[in-house]
């Protein structure tokens, strides 16, 4: 049977198709990015029963009166139940996360920030997969499955499609994060597969996603993809006002939590690590009109891996001859 094959009726018989599912949104400041959120829930062809949970993390009053009017449209319009809670104060997202999960009673569990969209198949593609791994006999209580998704960069005037790889050693390929990537609204699992990568480190204000994942997978965790071949959901990103400090010192953090396992890896992966920490670190400060911290950043990298660079400035002029050639 091909994996984009539907499952039979005799095959599915015994197992449950209908699932109870808690969608868990944290907010900040962006009511508009929240309705359309929540509007691309409202689209999901998926039938099964939801709940959303949206925890405002200290808007202020304007934003947050915006947000309690949108909440009430959507459980209106949409018959569908929505909890709101609210910060009393800016907590940050980990916090605001750690909350989320405490509000999560459902056997199944999804995430979306603010501002991205599900597009209408995302759930129905994914319950189908964790079904076929059911049925399989896989114990879906230690996968989370993902999907690829369109990356929308502030200023770019169409989306890109990004294609997760989850073959292979997955803690290598969500440190380096280009075949891999540790974005939680890609996600769908059962409660317990997320109770595997415990709690986000209030640490982090940013970046506490790639942890929570490098979490899951060294408990014991594996991430998986639908065979569908297109995105499943858009991630709307823009570098503007990002620190790009409390990005490098996050990053840093992170390679230090998890230098046990780093540390089993040959030298010239460490070595691309640090080249991306530093690179990363480099995007934000430049998007950000830093550009003297950006140069740093960027001299940096050139010298933690001099190799890396020369292959990633090969790289990048091939693709310039081979675009004045068109």
């Amino acid at each position: 049977m091909a994996d984009d094959e539907p499952l039979t009726e005799a095959q599915t018989r015994g197992l449950p198709l209908s699932e109870d599912l808690d969608i868990l949104i944290p907010h900040y400041r962006d009511p508009e990015g929240l309705a359309a959120s929540l509007k691309s829930i409202a689209e999901q062809t998926w039938q099964g029963e939801m709940r959303v949970v949206v925890i405002d993390d200290g808007s202020p009053d304007g934003d947050y009166a915006q947000v309690e009017k949108i909440c009430s449209d959507f459980r209106h319009f949409y018959a569908a139940p929505l909890v709101l809670d609210r910060n009393p104060q800016n907590l940050g997202r980990p916090k605001t996360r750690n909350r989320l999960l405490g509000h999560a009673y459902a056997r199944y569990v999804a995430w979306l920030d603010a501002g991205d969209i599900w597009y209408p198949d995302k759930l129905a593609i994914q319950f189908e997969h964790l079904l076929r791994l059911r049925f399989a006999g896989k114990d879906v209580n230690v996968i989370w499955v993902s999907c690829h998704y369109d990356w929308h960069q502030s200023g770019q005037a169409k989306p890109r499609m990004i294609q997760q790889e989850t073959a292979g050693d997955q803690i290598q390929s969500l440190l380096v994060g280009t075949k891999l990537r540790a974005y939680l609204w890609t996600l769908l699992g059962t409660a317990e597969a997320f109770r595997i990568a415990g709690r986000f480190d209030e640490n982090l204000p940013r970046l506490q996603d790639l942890d929570y994942f490098l979490n899951f997978v060294r408990a014991g965790g594996q991430i998986e993809v639908p065979p569908s071949r297109s995105a499943q959901c858009c991630y709307f990103k823009s570098d503007i006002g990002r620190n790009a400090r409390e990005i490098h010192a996050c990053y840093d953090l992170i390679l230090r939590k998890h230098r046990p396992v780093i540390l089993r890896y040959p030298a010239a992966v460490r070595s691309e690590l640090g080249y991306k920490v530093k690179r990363l670190s480099e995007r934000f400060a430049r998007s950000n009109g830093e550009y003297l911290r950006a140069a740093s950043y960027f001299g940096q990298a050139v010298v933690t891996s001099p190799r890396h660079s020369i292959r990633v400035l090969n790289n990048v002029l091939r693709g310039k001859r081979k675009g004045a050639g068109h």
